[in-house]
């Protein structure tokens, strides 16, 4: 019986790919040019798509703190890119908004890497309660409806169904937005991987 044994291949696979992040996605900046300014100097409008990667859409959004508004300059680089390994966007009185539909898969799970200079900072998840914090770790645990939050050494986690979020600052740079799907998703991905990999194995046989 050859059915029990492509069953076990099958689940083999899945099981590899549930263990992996291997359908992850994540924005970075390194391929865009150093310098690359996004705001209202630069002919941006505020909710304006700027840059997509990997299916992961960036607006650029004002920066909100009691009374004032602003719409400055995101930069790719900029006066914090040595502070990082990689190149970084740095904010200054802006916001950056990162929307997850053309990803293909539920997202579960975000991370982004940040660092503060000074100033305050904007964060919302899927476009709820935009909090108006001074340090990042001022962000509250449950950051939206089902969504909860972790900050820890220059890192945020969101966890829960996420669509989308923002995050803005005075004096603030971010880098490697990376969105990780559902453990479900990654179940159907994997299984649809392993069958592909199956047809193509027997149509080579032919």
């Amino acid at each position: 019986m050859k059915h029990p044994r492509i069953v076990a291949w099958l689940l083999t696979a899945i099981a590899g790919f549930a263990g992996s992040e291997s359908f992850a996605t994540t924005m970075d900046f390194e391929s865009i040019a150093s310098g690359t300014a996004f705001g209202q100097a630069f002919g941006h409008t505020p909710g304006e798509v700027v840059l997509t990667r990997d299916g992961i859409a960036m607006t650029v959004e004002e920066f909100f703190l009691g009374t004032f508004t602003g719409f400055i300059k995101a930069e790719v680089g900029g006066l914090h890119d040595g502070f990082f390994p990689t190149t970084p966007l740095s904010l200054d009185n802006i916001g950056a908004r990162f929307d997850f539909a053309g990803v293909g898969f539920n997202v579960t799970i975000v991370t982004l890497e940040y660092q503060e200079f000074g100033g305050a900072d904007n964060f919302a998840v899927n476009d709820y309660t935009l909090y108006e914090l001074g340090p990042l770790t001022d962000l509250p645990v449950n950051v939206a409806p089902g969504v909860t939050a972790s900050v820890d050494g220059g890192a945020i986690t969101l966890t829960g169904l996420i669509e989308s979020f923002q995050i803005g600052g005075q004096e603030l740079a971010i880098d490697n937005i990376t969105a990780i799907p559902e453990p479900t998703s990654i179940l159907l991905l994997g299984l649809g991987s392993a069958l592909l990999h199956r047809r193509l194995r027997n149509i080579g046989k032919r």
